[in-house]
C-alpha cells in the first residue's frame, strides 16, 4: 500500500467531520473517493495534504508511519493536490506558477533552465499548455493541468484531484481524463474525490464511499454499478436512480402572467475582461415561467447577468422589473424589488468568507425593516431565526447558525446562498448555475425549488451550461453567442442538436 490511514478522527466544533475512518491507496491506481456533500472527503484528503490536523489516528505512507503536518511536509513525502478551486497567482505565467516556491533548492537556478525542464515534464505525461501566457487569461481546465504539474514537478508521487470538473464542460473532462490515464502509465497514483457516480465509473480502478464522516464501503472496478453507489451513497434518502443520475423533478402547466416580470430591451453592456459584450438583446420573462439561458462559457452571459443585478452597467438599452426600470440603481434598490440572485461564484461573490452562517443569511436583506431596531441597528434575534430556518428548511449539515461558514463544505455553502434568496418575498430568481458541485440529492431539491418558484406565479432565469437540466425544466431557452440573442426555444421545440447549434453560433 503507498498510503494508509486508520482510525482518523476530526471534529469541527459540534460537527464530527470524520468518524474513526480507515481508508488504504494502492501505488499506480485511479483512486475514487464517493460522497454528497458533507461526507467528509475532502476533509479526509485535506489531513492527508497537511491542511487539516487529524484529531487522532495514524496515517503510514510507503510502509512507514509519518506526522504529517502541513503541506511542505506532504510534498516532501510526494504528495501533491489540486484544489476545487484554483491556488495559481493570476498574474503570473504558467512557469512562474510552477517554479514558485522552489527556487531555492538548486544551486544553480535559471528560469531558462527550468522552463525546459517543465516542457519535458508536460511531453511525458503529455499535458502541454502555453507557459508563458498569465494565468488570470486561461480556463479552469487549462488552470488544472498547470496544477498537475506544478505537483509532479516538485516530486509528487501521489496526485489529489479534489472536485476536478466541478467547472469543466464534458470535452474538458475527457481531455483530463486523458491526461490522468497517462499519469498511471508513468507510475504515479491519482484520487479522484468527486460526487459524480458517472464520473466514477467511468474513470475510476477502485473507489470509496463516505458518508456523513464514515466509510460505507469499497468497490473495485469490477463490481461497480450506478445502483450499488447510489444506495451507498444515500441510504436513507429516497433517490431515483436513472441511466443519466439526473433527477426527475416534473414541470407541471402553470398559467403565466399577462405581463412580463423582466424585459430586457435593446440591452448592451461592455465587454467583461474575459468575455464579451451584449449587443442589443431582448426578451421577456414571464411570472408562472422558468427561462433557461444558454451559453458557451465567455459569451457575454456573465456580463448579461451582472447587467441585470448592477444596472449601472448598462451601456445601452432597458431593464424593466414589473414594469418599471431599474436602470441606475443600486443592487440593494433592486433586491429591494423582489428580484433574488444567486451568483456563479459561490465563494468570491456569494458569501463573507470569515462570516457565519447568520451574518451569510442576512446579507443583501440587512437593510430590511424587520431585520432593524430602530432603522439603526442589525435585529440579531430576527437575523438568527431566518438562519435557522433556512438551515432546516435545506438541510445544512451544521451544529447552529454561528457556525462560520468556510467551514462548510461546498454544497453546504451553496443550500445557504440558495436558502438565503427566499428569506424575503421575490417576484424574480436570477440564479447562475446552481447546481455546480452538488450532489444529486442536492440537485433535486433545488430542482423542486425552482419548481415551486414557478408554481407560485414568480418568474425564474436560469442560466446553466448543462442542456440536459435546461430541457428537464425551463419553459422556454433562450441561446446567447458571442453577446447575441441567436433565438428563444419553445418547450415543445426543444431539440438538444439544434440548441446546440445555436449555443456554437452555427
Amino acid at each position: 500500500m503507498l498510503v494508509e490511514m486508520k482510525s482518523i478522527r476530526k471534529v469541527f466544533g459540534e460537527v464530527v467531520a470524520l468518524n474513526d475512518v480507515d481508508f488504504s491507496i494502492e501505488k499506480g491506481r485511479i483512486h475514487g473517493v464517493l460522497g454528497e456533500n458533507g461526507a467528509g472527503k475532502t476533509t479526509l484528503m485535506n489531513i492527508l495534504y497537511g491542511y487539516y490536523q487529524m484529531d487522532r489516528g495514524e496515517i503510514k505512507f510507503d510502509g512507514r508511519s509519518v506526522k504529517i503536518h502541513s503541506p511542505q511536509d506532504a510534498i516532501r513525502l510526494g504528495i501533491g493536490m489540486v484544489h476545487q478551486l484554483s491556488t495559481l497567482v493570476p498574474e503570473f505565467t504558467a512557469v512562474e506558477n510552477i517554479i514558485l516556491g522552489t527556487e531555492g533548492r538548486r544551486l544553480s537556478f535559471s528560469i531558462g533552465g527550468e522552463r525546459a525542464g517543465i516542457l519535458k515534464l508536460c511531453e511525458e505525461v503529455g499535458l502541454s499548455f502555453p507557459l508563458q501566457v498569465k494565468v488570470r487569461e486561461l480556463p479552469a481546465g487549462i488552470k488544472q493541468k498547470i496544477e498537475i504539474i506544478r505537483a509532479l514537478y516538485r516530486g509528487a508521487r501521489l496526485i489529489i484531484l479534489d472536485e476536478p470538473t466541478t467547472f469543466l464542460v464534458e470535452s474538458e473532462f475527457e481531455q483530463l481524463l486523458k491526461s490522468v490515464k497517462k499519469l498511471i502509465d508513468q507510475g504515479i497514483t491519482v484520487i479522484f474525490i468527486t460526487h459524480k457516480i458517472r464520473e466514477v465509473l467511468k474513470s475510476c480502478d477502485i473507489v470509496t464511499v463516505l458518508r456523513k464522516g464514515k466509510i460505507e464501503g469499497q468497490i473495485d472496478r469490477s463490481e461497480m454499478d450506478r445502483e450499488k453507489l447510489v444506495k451507498m451513497m444515500f441510504i436513507e434518502k429516497d433517490i431515483k436512480i436513472t441511466e443519466s443520475a439526473l433527477p426527475r423533478v416534473q414541470l407541471p402547466d402553470c398559467p403565466r402572467s399577462a405581463s412580463p416580470v423582466l424585459s430586457v430591451q435593446n440591452l448592451s453592456v461592455e465587454a467583461g475582461e474575459k468575455g464579451v459584450g451584449v449587443y442589443k438583446v431582448s426578451f421577456d420573462l414571464y411570472g408562472g415561467e422558468i427561462l433557461g439561458l444558454a451559453s458557451v462559457s465567455g459569451n457575454g452571459v456573465k456580463e448579461l447577468v451582472r447587467a441585470l443585478i448592477h444596472p449601472s452597467l448598462v451601456k445601452e438599452g432597458d431593464i424593466r422589473v414589473k414594469g418599471e426600470s431599474i436602470r441606475g440603481l443600486s443592487t440593494l434598490e433592486v433586491f429591494a424589488r423582489g428580484v433574488s440572485f444567486t451568483p456563479e461564484e459561490r465563494v468570491q461573490e456569494g458569501i463573507l468568507i470569515e462570516g457565519t452562517i447568520k451574518e451569510n443569511v442576512l446579507l443583501g436583506h440587512h437593510g430590511e425593516q424587520r431585520f432593524l431596531r430602530h432603522n439603526l441597528f442589525i435585529n440579531w434575534e430576527e437575523a438568527g431565526k431566518a438562519a435557522r430556518k433556512t438551515i432546516d428548511e435545506y438541510g445544512v449539515y451544521t451544529p447552529g447558525e454561528d457556525f462560520l461558514i468556510k467551514r462548510l463544505s461546498g454544497g453546504n455553502i451553496q443550500k445557504v446562498i440558495i436558502g438565503r434568496a427566499f428569506v424575503s418575498p421575490i417576484c424574480l430568481l436570477v440564479t447562475h448555475n446552481p447546481t455546480v458541485g452538488l450532489d444529486i440529492s442536492s440537485v433535486e431539491f433545488i430542482f423542486r425549488k425552482l419548481v415551486e418558484i414557478r408554481g407560485h406565479g414568480d418568474a425564474v432565469l436560469w442560466v446553466n451550461e448543462d442542456l440536459d437540466e435546461l430541457m428537464m425544466l425551463s419553459d422556454r431557452i433562450a441561446v446567447l453567442h458571442r453577446g447575441e440573442l441567436k433565438g428563444i426555444f419553445q418547450r415543445d421545440q426543444f431539440d438538444k442538436y439544434q440548441i446546440g447549434l445555436a449555443m456554437i453560433g452555427a
